[in-house]
């Protein structure tokens, strides 16, 4: 088994210029990446100038990546599900923004948080999310959407299985819908990745199959399991483990999907991809 199809790296820094992202990652040793396409805090940012755009480019053929390898991840503000109708449309102008930065970059699939209701009924939250989805779908051609799952804090979708395929279900554009599972995240809804890593993808594949899976997030977890929290901590320092990270990446269904690190020291990251490119191989 070759580790060559395993896209590995961290949410690397787009500091100064989205052109470097590629290659911090290439330094780190990552065979994949994540980045925001502009400061993921802010409303409003400048346009991707048409030279950043035509250099990150260069920089993926010059280091090898593969389109596939890099995953966007949409800002923080984005609220899908919001009961709000202003900050909807406010959610929705944004997404659409970074969807088109996405495209711009020859880039295909951008990871979205499926939000939070807020109040009232989580099924109308389920609604909103969903037809947030299917807007940016039809009017953004080219793309995909990965819906990550969540920890289940308060009103935030996304914590279960159940859910995400609600959300799914809910969509008219579902052909161009999968998901990101983020490990922590599943740790924290109450997923034992850490005692049964193969069982709870088999879960998940068992209910969508394996295509829906458009990437993955590997996360050791700071807070127990069903604690729904979220709080990160470097692979084999958490509650996690090593072993469940092993274990993932020998899985054939992850292999060409990119597995983006997260994990809370930058330090570590070169070491974080090492170990786990051999845990593969």
């Amino acid at each position: 088994m070759s580790s060559s199809n395993l896209l590995i790296g961290p949410h690397v820094s787009i500091a100064k210029d989205i052109s470097l992202a590629p290659v911090r990652a290439h330094e780190l040793g990552a065979t994949g990446f994540a980045i925001f396409t502009k400061n993921q805090r802010v409303w409003n940012a400048p346009a991707l100038e048409d030279s950043s755009i035509r250099i990150f480019k260069e920089k993926l053929d010059e280091f090898g990546y593969d389109r596939r390898a890099i995953l966007p991840h949409a800002g923080y503000l984005i609220n899908p599900a919001s009961p709000d109708e202003e900050l909807w449309e406010k959610s929705l102008g944004l997404f659409l923004d970074e969807a088109s930065r996405t495209v711009s970059l020859s880039l295909d699939t951008i990871n979205i948080h499926p939000g939070a209701f807020k109040e009232g009924d989580r099924i109308d939250g389920i609604k909103r999310s969903a037809k947030m989805m299917d807007e940016v779908l039809r009017r953004t051609p080219g793309l995909r959407i990965a819906i990550e799952n969540t920890a289940g804090a308060g009103t935030i979708l996304g914590s279960t299985f159940e859910e995400l395929d609600a959300i799914l279900s809910e969509s008219e554009e579902k052909d161009r819908i999968g998901f990101t599972l983020d490990t922590a995240h599943l740790f924290g809804s109450g997923y034992d990745v850490s005692g049964d890593p193969d069982g709870v993808l088999d879960q998940f594949f068992s209910r969508f199959g394996k295509d829906r899976l458009f990437g993955m997030h590997l996360n050791d977890s700071k807070v127990p399991l069903a604690s729904h929290k979220d709080r990160h901590e470097s692979i084999g320092k958490g509650l996690i483990g090593q072993d469940a990270f092993k274990a993932i990446v020998k899985r054939e269904e992850v292999r060409g999907i990119p597995l983006i690190l997260e994990t809370v020291d930058e330090t570590l990251w070169k070491d974080e991809i090492k170990l786990l490119l051999e845990a593969g191989a």
